[in-house]
C-alpha cells in the first residue's frame, strides 16, 4: 500500500514507470465505501499461468482502503481468524482459477467482518 496525493492518483507518467518494471496497472472503481483508486500487479500471464504474484496499491490516506492494513493486522494476532481466510482463500481459488474478480468477491463479506473486528474499540 502505498499513500499518493489524490492529483497523482491516475498520472500517466507514474503509470508508465511502473509498467517498465512489468507491472500492469488497473483503475479499481469506486464501490460501497472505497473510492476509486490505483492497483499495479504482476505475475499474471494471460495463459492463466502464475510466477510470484505482487500487488501495489496507491490511494490517498482518506481511502477506505486503508482500512485493509487494519485487517493485515488482525490476522497477524489471530491465528484462528487467519486460518478461517486461508481457508476461505484456497476454496475460492479452486473454484475461480481464473476469475481473479469473482475471487476477490468471494472475499468480501470476510474481510468486511473482519475489518470490523480489528476496528472495534
Amino acid at each position: 500500500m502505498i499513500e499518493i496525493p489524490k492529483e497523482l492518483l491516475f498520472d500517466e507518467k507514474l503509470i508508465e514507470e511502473f509498467s517498465q518494471l512489468g507491472y500492469s496497472h488497473f483503475k479499481v472503481p469506486t464501490r460501497g465505501n472505497i473510492e476509486e483508486y490505483s492497483t499495479f500487479g504482476k505475475g499474471y500471464n494471460v495463459d492463466g499461468t502464475k510466477e510470484q504474484i505482487f500487488h501495489i496499491h496507491m490511494c490517498p490516506k482518506d481511502n477506505a482502503m486503508w482500512k485493509q492494513i487494519d485487517f493485515r493486522d488482525y490476522l497477524n494476532t489471530n491465528e484462528k481468524r487467519a486460518a478461517e481466510y486461508e481457508n476461505l482463500k484456497l476454496k475460492l481459488a479452486s473454484k475461480f482459477k481464473n476469475d481473479r474478480g469473482a475471487y476477490v468477491l468471494g472475499k468480501t463479506d470476510f474481510v468486511n467482518e473482519t475489518i470490523n473486528l480489528a476496528t472495534k474499540k
